[in-house]
């Protein structure tokens, strides 16, 4: 996979150049931590069972993600986004011979990640106690439901079970909890266990220590959540996230124009914005209208002032608004849709997004790393591994002789299916 991104040019590899990451997860919380690591240039190596992860085999959960018409087989979109620009190898991590592998990798390993349930990991033996015993600088990243204590230390979750437990299901409005599509939880999961895993790479840099960090599906909902739960706590009692857009400031809110497009506001002191807002509009009348003339009046009669605003907003198309919006330094964006954003100029312009080449879905747009560096280069490196793709390459990596990987392979220790896809 090559990404065509023009400011790649003379800068130096990514900043993880040198970093050996081994990872043990499935589905997406887990692995998308290796994939964001593997963005950044360390050396990401994917261990999967002698089955696969089972993201590669259904992604299917809602329209967004059913991609089975594009799939291959033992290949999803999803797992793509899980996995891209690591290196593959397959074990049956229950057999002491590929146990082996896996601790010789440890060994040389920095980082070692995994989403796997405690009861699982002890048993696999790829709890911390384990793999610090075995390279006792290691930092060991655990992704959980839950996180790592309390009495539901041991119980999986996926996305919306987080977004259940952290709140952020009534961030919509309304009194009905409404998930948000797709993989806001997992994804955010995983950005919060990559800051981990590279904060304790650090503290290892400046203290010389390995350690267990642990985050979760929970935690980092709560982590997102912090202003909502941070205002209820500092109020003492629940407060409605109303999400009628007619209850909403005017100055912080959707209008759809003569195009059938939508814009979004955010100005504020609203105050402050009132009368340029309403002359951009052409409704200057309303700046001394003692019905809307400050922010308690305006909340008074909001459902006259939006018959008023959106009957201005439907004369024109949103570009034309846009222009005259921000020319009068108001704050105002497009409401983008999912093709939107991987058109946009601006998201290409920062490499938000990039056109990949694909080896399975030829040319493509891709969401990339958000982050530019200015002496390094970030973002996709590589495809997805077909299942053990990389098996022979990464045992003879640490040390196995060509006979010996022959054995593993033949006594079903080690699988190299995916070799020569």
């Amino acid at each position: 996979m090559v990404v065509n991104a023009a400011h790649a040019e003379s800068k130096l590899s990514g900043p993880l150049d040198g970093v050996r990451v081994v990872e043990v997860g499935v589905w997406h919380a887990g692995p998308a931590v290796g994939a964001i690591l593997a963005d950044l240039g360390a050396d990401v190596i994917k261990v999967e069972s002698l089955q696969g992860d089972p993201e590669r085999h259904f992604a299917a959960f809602a329209p967004m993600t059913d991609t089975r018409n594009i799939d291959a087989d033992g290949w999803t979109v999803m797992f793509e986004l899980s996995n891209r620009g690591k290196r593959g190898v397959s074990l049956d991590l229950e057999s002491a011979a590929a146990h082996g592998v896996l601790e010789r990798l440890v060994e040389g390993a920095d980082i070692f990640v995994t989403n796997l349930r405690g009861p699982t990991r002890r048993a696999l033996g790829i709890d911390y106690e384990a793999l610090s015993a075995i390279n006792p600088t290691i930092i060991h990243v655990n992704v959980t439901g839950f996180g790592g204590d309390g009495p539901l230390a041991d119980a999986g979750a996926f996305d919306n079970v987080g977004q259940a437990m952290s709140g952020m299901m009534f961030t919509a409005g309304g009194d009905n909890p409404q998930p948000l599509n797709v993989m806001v939880m997992d994804h955010l999961t995983a950005i919060v266990g990559s800051h981990a895993a590279i904060t304790a790479l650090a503290a290892r840099e400046l203290h010389g220590i390995g350690q267990e960090v642990h985050t979760s599906l929970y935690g980092a909902g709560t982590w997102l959540m912090y202003g909502n739960l941070g205002f209820t706590g500092a109020r003492g009692h629940e407060v409605s996230m109303n999400g009628d857009r007619l209850s909403r400031s005017p100055l912080r809110n959707l209008y759809k124009c003569s195009d059938g497009k939508w814009v979004m506001g955010t100005n504020h002191p609203e105050q402050e914005h009132w009368s340029n807002f309403c002359q951009v509009l052409g409704c200057a009348e309303l700046v001394n209208d003692p019905r809307f003339h400050d922010v308690d009046s305006r909340n008074a009669n909001l459902k006259l002032l939006y018959q008023i605003l959106d009957e201005a907003f439907q004369t024109k198309p949103r570009e034309t608004w846009l222009d005259e919006l921000r020319s009068a330094g108001l704050f105002f964006a497009p409401v983008h849709s999912f093709t939107d954003v991987l058109n946009d100029e601006q998201a290409l312009a920062n490499g938000y997004v990039d056109d990949v080449d694909h080896r399975h879905l030829g040319t493509v747009r891709q969401p990339s790393y958000p982050i530019r560096f200015g002496a390094f280069n970030a973002g996709p490196t590589g495809p997805a591994p077909w299942l053990g793709e990389h098996s022979r390459e990464i045992l003879a990596s640490v040390g196995y002789s060509d006979a010996e990987i022959e054995a593993l392979i033949e006594a079903g220790a080690v699988n190299n299916a995916g070799e020569h896809r």
